[in-house]
């Protein structure tokens, strides 16, 4: 009996994850993951501009005058 419900637990986690796997490389997804792989980037250039402009609240100028240097 155990190894009946084992065997069915292990076929369902099996479907489970040939299914997430292609929904993630399905291509009309594709679109959603490259412009969340794009967040970070897009975060750091617009942190850098801002700082090249002089206004970035998280400078590391700011830090160092507030005594919270690296």
């Amino acid at each position: 009996m155990m190894g009946t419900i084992h065997g069915i637990a292990t076929a369902v986690l099996v479907v489970a994850f040939i299914g997430i796997v292609l929904w993630a490389w399905s291509s009309h997804k594709k679109k959603d993951f490259d412009e969340a792989a794009r967040l970070a980037v897009d975060d750091d250039e617009a942190e850098r501009q801002a700082r090249a402009r002089g206004q970035g609240a998280g400078s590391d100028d700011d830090d160092q005058q507030q005594g919270g240097g690296r």
